[in-house]
C-alpha cells in the first residue's frame, strides 16, 4: 500500500470512522480525536510515521500551533463566558432591560454559555491527544455544541423577524410582541434544536485511538455500508439548517426593515420613536452580521472539501474553526458598544448598586413595549410614572382628548400630593 497521507485537523471535525485508507476526512463540528490534536500531524494510512523536515524533526511551526491553539481557546473561554454571564445578570436584574428583543438576547447568550462552558474539555483534549472524561461527558460535550450551532442561528432568525414586524407592522404585532409570546418562542426554539441534533445524540460515542493505546476519542461513529457517505450527509445537514435556510431568510427580514425605515416620514412616528427604532435594528443587524463573518469562511471551507477531495490546508481550518467558536465570545461587546441601555446596565452591574440607586437610573427604554417599571415604588406596589403611563394609553385606546387626559391625570397628582411619603393623608396645611 502506498503510503497516502491523510491529514487530521487538530480540532473541531466530526470524523466518519467508515473511511477507507485513502478517502479524506470530512469536518462539521467539534473532533475531540485527537490524535488529530497536534496540528497539522500528517497520519499515514498503512501506520507510518508523519512526514518529517529535511533534518529529521517534526518542524517549529507543528509544536507550536497546538500551544496557540489552546491560548485562542482559552481566551475565548473566559472572555466569552464573563460577557454573556453579564449579558443573563443585567437582563434578569434591571427592569428597564426586560424587552422582547432583549429576551431574545439573553436566549441567544445562554446558547453561547453552553458552548463555552465545554471548551475547557476541548483544551484538555487538545493538549493530551485523548479523550479521558468517559462516554456521559462525551455525548454532553457534542450536543452542547451542536445545540449552539443550531439554536444561535434560529435564535437570529427570531430577533430578525420580531425586528421586522416590531418596524413594518408595529401596531398589529403589539398582540404577539409579549413577554409569554416571546418566552413561548424561546422554548420552540431549544426545542427545535434538540430535534435537529437527535443525530448527534444517537451516534455520539467514545471509539478506540489509534494513536494512544488502551486510550479513547470522542466522536461521531456513524453507521458502514451507507449509500451516501454520512460525514458527507452530516455536512450537507448541517450546512442547510444551520446557514443555508436561516441566513438569507435573516437577509429578507432586513432588507424589508431597512427599506421601511427608509420610507418612514416624521408625520408616521416620531423623532424619539424612530431614533429607538434605528438603533435597536442597528444592534440587531450587527450581531447578525458578525454571526455571518464568523461562521461564513468555515462552511465555505466545509463545502469545498465535500466538492474537492484534495488534501485540505489544515492550518486555514484551524484558522476559520476559532473564527468561528470567536463569535460566541464578541456579542457582549457589541451589546456594550451599540446599546446605551446595555452599556449603563453594565457600568451599574460593576459598581454593584443597590436597588434603590437602579431605581434612579435614567436609561432609556430601547424597543420595549412592556409598560416601565420602577424600583421605587408606593405603599400599594405601583409607582407614579406606571399609573400615568396606563392612564396614557387608556386615554389613547378610549379616544378621550388631550385635554380630559391631562385633566384628569392632574386630578390624580393632586390627589397625590397631599399624601405623606407613607402614602397617608397629610394634614391640612393652615394658611
Amino acid at each position: 500500500m502506498s503510503n497516502t497521507a491523510i491529514y487530521r485537523p487538530t480540532v473541531n471535525v466530526y470524523r466518519n470512522q467508515s473511511l477507507g485508507p485513502n478517502e479524506p476526512i470530512y469536518r462539521s463540528g467539534p473532533i475531540d480525536d485527537l490524535s488529530a490534536t497536534t496540528l497539522p500531524i500528517c497520519e499515514y494510512a498503512n501506520g507510518t510515521a508523519p512526514t518529517l523536515n529535511a533534518t529529521g524533526d517534526i518542524p517549529l511551526i507543528h509544536v507550536i500551533i497546538p500551544y496557540l491553539t489552546c491560548v485562542c481557546y482559552a481566551i475565548i473561554c473566559l472572555v466569552g463566558l464573563v460577557g454573556n454571564s453579564l449579558v443573563v445578570y443585567v437582563v434578569l436584574r434591571f427592569a428597564k432591560m426586560k424587552t422582547v428583543t432583549n429576551m431574545y438576547i439573553l436566549n441567544l447568550a445562554l446558547c453561547d454559555i453552553l458552548f463555552l462552558v465545554t471548551l475547557p474539555l476541548t483544551i484538555t483534549t487538545t493538549m493530551i491527544t485523548h479523550w479521558i472524561f468517559g462516554l456521559a461527558l462525551c455525548k454532553i460535550h457534542l450536543l452542547l455544541f451542536s445545540l449552539n450551532l443550531f439554536g444561535g442561528v434560529f435564535n437570529l432568525c427570531v430577533m430578525s423577524a420580531d425586528r421586522y414586524l416590531a418596524v413594518c407592522h408595529p401596531i398589529r404585532s403589539m398582540k404577539y410582541r409579549t413577554p409569554r409570546i416571546a418566552l413561548i418562542t424561546c422554548c420552540l426554539i431549544w426545542l427545535l434544536s434538540f430535534i435537529a441534533v437527535l443525530p448527534v445524540i444517537m451516534y455520539s460515542n467514545i471509539i478506540p485511538n489509534k494513536r494512544h493505546v488502551h486510550s479513547h476519542t470522542c466522536n461521531i461513529d456513524w453507521p458502514h455500508d451507507q449509500p451516501i457517505p454520512p460525514g458527507v450527509a452530516f455536512i450537507w445537514y448541517c450546512f442547510i439548517l444551520a446557514f443555508a435556510i436561516p441566513v438569507p431568510l435573516i437577509c429578507v427580514f432586513y432588507v424589508l426593515v431597512i427599506l421601511r425605515l427608509r420610507h418612514v416620514g416624521p408625520a408616521k412616528k416620531s423623532k424619539e420613536k424612530r431614533k429607538s427604532h434605528r438603533r435597536v435594528t442597528r444592534l440587531v443587524l450587527s450581531v447578525i452580521t458578525v454571526y455571518i463573518i464568523c461562521w461564513l469562511p468555515y462552511w465555505c471551507f466545509q463545502m469545498k472539501l465535500v466538492f474537492n477531495q484534495s488534501k485540505p490546508i489544515v492550518l486555514l481550518f484551524l484558522l476559520f474553526t476559532v473564527l468561528s467558536y470567536t463569535n460566541s465570545m464578541l456579542n457582549p461587546f457589541l451589546y456594550a458598544f451599540l446599546s446605551d441601555n446595555f452599556r449603563k446596565s453594565f457600568v451599574k452591574a460593576f459598581n454593584c448598586l443597590t436597588p434603590s440607586e437602579v431605581g434612579k437610573s435614567t436609561m432609556g427604554n430601547e424597543n420595549s413595549i412592556f409598560p416601565r417599571t420602577s424600583q421605587t415604588c408606593t405603599r400599594n406596589g405601583t409607582s407614579q410614572a406606571n399609573n400615568e403611563e396606563r392612564m396614557e394609553l387608556s386615554v389613547k385606546d378610549s379616544g378621550f382628548s388631550s385635554a380630559a387626559y391631562h385633566a384628569t391625570l392632574g386630578e390624580q397628582i393632586s390627589s397625590k400630593s397631599i399624601k405623606d411619603e407613607q402614602g397617608f393623608l397629610k394634614p391640612p396645611t393652615q394658611l
